[in-house]
């Protein structure tokens, strides 16, 4: 059975990261949860915007 906390902490809508290495880490923890997963998603395009800048 799925547990439960997982998915309550993904379906959370992210209110932002402090830093591009706090966004790697959700992005690591959040890898393979799915197109659903809030937080994945927030770190992606967190990740993706920071490398744009460059």
């Amino acid at each position: 059975m799925l547990d439960t906390s997982i998915r309550e902490e993904c379906a959370a809508e992210p209110t932002g990261f402090a830093n591009s290495h706090e966004a790697y880490a959700d992005l690591q923890h959040h890898d393979g949860h799915g197109p659903e997963c809030r937080r994945y998603l927030a770190a992606h395009a967190y990740v993706s915007a920071q490398l744009n800048d460059d």
